[in-house]
């Protein structure tokens, strides 16, 4: 089996996580009931509006968590390239 290349797998998955996060936020700014309900729904029917924001989004709160769930995600596809190196060829 051919190796992945750890950070090539970390930065792909980083910006999926980033990208999706952003439009997330543009789901939820435009339609916020429907975003509520649409992860309900993903959550096994649990209700989510108790837990709505009555705040208005800010871009500083914004970039903060796409930048955040990047990192998160870049640690994340690291991880995984690194494991499936290891267990698909038995090195590192």
């Amino acid at each position: 089996m051919n190796k992945l290349s750890v950070l090539s797998v970390g930065f792909a998955l980083g910006v999926t996580l980033a990208l999706m996060s952003m439009f997330c936020a543009l789901a939820f700014a435009i339609w916020p009931d429907a975003t509520l309900d649409f992860f309900g729904a993903v959550t096994h029917g649990l209700d989510l509006s108790a837990v709505r924001s009555t705040a208005p989004m800010r871009a500083g709160r914004l970039v903060y968590g796409v930048l955040g769930l990047g990192g998160v995600g870049l640690v994340a596809g690291v991880d995984y390239a690194s494991i499936y190196n290891v267990v698909a060829t038995g090195r590192r």
